[in-house]
């Protein structure tokens, strides 16, 4: 992500829960990603929110998971300081900068990325670099809007054009790419959406 793409999250970041996505997209997506949680995730499971943002699905993910340890980055300094005000949480932790500045530690259980995968400039770098977080059976959940016809690309098209340069993926070449970069397929699920909202789904790599 560039230094322009950073102002344009900084100016987001006091008006995000105002974003018209948040009920159409942002809050179904974090629901459908909690309920992968519930199915798959072990007690104590130690988990990385790539692109967190003002800190939503962190703050939801501690309270439904306290035995979880979580830990929040994302490339806004502005994005990082609200969630730290607004979204803190005794067990999650909020750092500022990209994937490759996250400390490997004991690795992570499961890795989470909701709507920041398509603003990745190198994605098969970053699910190597995921994987390497990763501990021997974990998992990436990345869920993001998916260009699967051409309705879904002309309404990322103007989608693009309130955010940054970003490159969206069908769910097929996602799971390609997983495949590529060292990781078997597991789940994909779309979220529950009005017709006019573009595909958005969950797709799942695991170790």
């Amino acid at each position: 992500m560039h230094a322009s793409a950073r102002t344009i999250w900084d100016f987001w970041a006091d008006r995000y829960e105002g974003l018209w996505a948040q009920h159409f997209s942002l809050a179904p997506s974090r629901k459908l990603v909690l309920q992968r949680f519930d199915e798959v995730v072990p007690s104590d499971a130690r988990v990385l929110d790539l692109g967190c943002g003002v800190g939503q699905f962190v703050k939801e993910l501690a309270e439904r998971r306290p035995d979880c340890r979580i830990v929040g980055i994302d490339p806004s300094a502005d994005m990082v300081a609200r969630a730290k005000r607004d979204y803190a949480a005794d067990n999650a932790t909020y750092l500022h900068g990209y994937l490759w500045d996250v400390p490997r530690g004991d690795g992570f259980d499961v890795v989470t990325s909701m709507h920041a995968f398509p603003y990745m400039p190198d994605k098969y770098g970053a699910l190597v670099r995921i994987r390497e977080l990763l501990r021997p059976g974990g998992r990436v959940l990345v869920i993001q809007a998916n260009t699967e016809g051409a309705y879904d690309w002309a309404f990322l098209k103007f989608v693009k054009l309130t955010t940054t340069k970003a490159d969206y993926l069908s769910a097929s070449q996602l799971l390609e790419l997983m495949h590529s970069a060292g990781f078997q397929p597991g789940v994909v699920r779309p979220i529950p959406a009005p017709p006019f909202i573009p595909s958005i789904q969950l797709v799942e790599g695991v170790l």
